[in-house]
């Protein structure tokens, strides 16, 4: 019998069998059955796959009684979240087949700046992956970047194995995984703490708060990267002296109406979701019906504009196609099911966050508010470097957030924004996230340097996180 049947049999057992286990003193039989759920629902996503695995643990917590069809349906599918990410991955889409993402890779390392040095060239080519992350799928940024680099490896003569170019790649790797953290779009990691805040203590963390958070962390994360590279990896940079890219950026083509377009979409999006934090101080009258809106909302209008609008006897979108080429569905699904499971978590008639209050409780009173912040987030980033990204951000927020409530002396909402960043700083194995396992597959990396650089970044950006991150997400927040 192979592994991957066995891990199925006995992850059906937790899910299937576990309830039947006498409950501990002060836990309910139904808070065993949901444990069980749980824990086997984490060994499928994990070793088996986020496909099925996903309609089982929805069906199953509605066959034991634990939910009703309706909440579970609207747990997930039902889920602003859900909406939001449909939405935006659209989006992302269709800027990416205009053209514009690819535009703005390429105005990141053409630029002046770029063509100081060598280390400025790297600088800006790996700020600018990171930065594009920051708006898309980190996948999609890294598969715009990872092109053009190869193109210069063979332009200056690399081969695979010298040091120059498995740095560029690593580093690729790393600073998308850097963007992912940035801001909440399109990246479902960010968006489920943010989430489960909500529904757990009814506050709210904006786009734009999020965002300044977000982009003073990673660029502290991303300067480090940088020093690492400079004065630890230390490649041979000769060949880049008097490489002129500027060639790249003579040849890109003027934007074209559908381009401008739809980058004008992108910015007015933007600027909604900036209005929507900022104009409840000045016109509170305005703020509140922007805010009321949501995330979704203006990103929908936006799709329905751009498939309206015809350039050249075409609709800017196809809805179709973007629907179908643009949208992870299989993410999509095992995005609404972690929201769902993690609803489960927290019901009061399961009972599990009061079992868990009264038992730590007396453990963490007194305890330093650091100390528990600097702990979390160095366990969440080792974490999310061997499992689930989306079940690391789950399970540390749903563990966390009692803990923290009985403390009395921790931020939830700068917590939440510390997981989710957390979560997404996943670069020290290839099964980290898709970009690293792209990464590997490339044949530039050696894997003992991905684990070496990688987990010396992954330790340091859980500790520049706690340490820097959360003080100032609780400031802002």
């Amino acid at each position: 019998m192979s592994k991957k049947n066995v891990i199925t049999i006995i992850s059906l057992c937790l899910v299937f069998f576990f309830g039947l286990i006498p409950a501990p003193a002060g836990m309910s039989q139904l808070g065993m059955s949901v444990i069980g759920i749980f824990a086997g629902t984490l060994l499928l996503w994990n070793c088996v796959g986020i496909d099925w695995p996903s309609f089982l643990v929805m069906a199953v917590l509605v066959l034991y009684g634990i939910m009703k069809p309706g909440d579970v349906f609207k747990a997930g599918y039902g889920n602003a979240t859900i909406a939001f990410l449909l939405c935006f991955f659209m989006m992302s889409y269709v800027l990416s087949q205009v053209g514009f993402s690819r535009r703005l890779a390429i105005m990141f390392f053409t630029n002046k700046f770029a063509q100081k040095s060598p280390w400025a060239f790297v600088f800006m080519f790996l700020f600018g992956a990171m930065f594009v992350a920051s708006f898309m799928s980190q996948t999609a940024a890294l598969l715009i970047f990872l092109p053009i680099a190869e193109q210069i490896f063979q332009e200056l003569n690399f081969h695979k194995g010298d040091r120059f170019p498995q740095m560029m790649v690593l580093g690729l790797g790393f600073a998308v995984g850097i963007g992912s953290a940035n801001t909440p779009l399109g990246h479902a990691i960010i968006l489920i703490p943010l989430q489960l805040l909500t529904e757990q203590t009814g506050e709210t963390v904006n786009i734009v708060n999020y965002s300044i958070f977000g982009f003073v962390t990673g660029i502290l994360i991303f300067l480090v990267l940088m020093l690492i590279f400079r004065f630890l990896y230390r490649p041979d940079l000769s060949r880049l002296v008097g490489y002129d890219v500027r060639k790249m950026r003579a040849e890109l083509k003027p934007m074209s109406r559908q381009e401008k377009i739809a980058s004008s979409m992108f910015l007015v999006i933007m600027i909604i979701w900036f209005l929507q934090g900022s104009l409840k101080n000045v016109l509170p009258a305005a703020g509140a019906w922007l805010s009321g809106l949501g995330n979704a909302v203006p990103v929908m209008l936006a799709i329905v504009l751009l498939c309206l609008i015809h350039v050249d006897g075409k609709p800017i979108m196809d809805y179709r196609d973007a629907a179908k080429n643009g949208v992870p569905w299989a993410a999509l699904i095992f995005n609404a099911a972690v929201l769902v499971v993690s609803s489960s978590l927290t019901l009061e008639s399961v009972g599990l966050s009061q079992f868990l209050t009264e038992k730590v409780t007396p453990l963490v009173t007194g305890m330093s508010a650091m100390v528990f912040i600097v702990t979390v987030s160095v366990l969440c980033v080792i974490l999310t470097n061997f499992a689930s990204n989306t079940v690391c951000a789950t399970i540390f927020f749903t563990i966390s957030c009692p803990i923290a409530m009985a403390m009395g002396n921790v931020s939830l909402m700068a917590l939440a924004c510390m997981i989710g960043a957390a979560a997404s700083y996943a670069y020290a194995t290839p099964s980290a996230t898709m970009p690293m396992a792209v990464v590997a597959g490339t044949g530039w990396v050696n894997n003992t340097d991905m684990l070496k650089y990688g987990g010396l970044m992954a330790i340091l950006s859980a500790v520049i996180l706690a340490l820097v991150g959360y003080p100032l997400a609780a400031a802002l927040l």
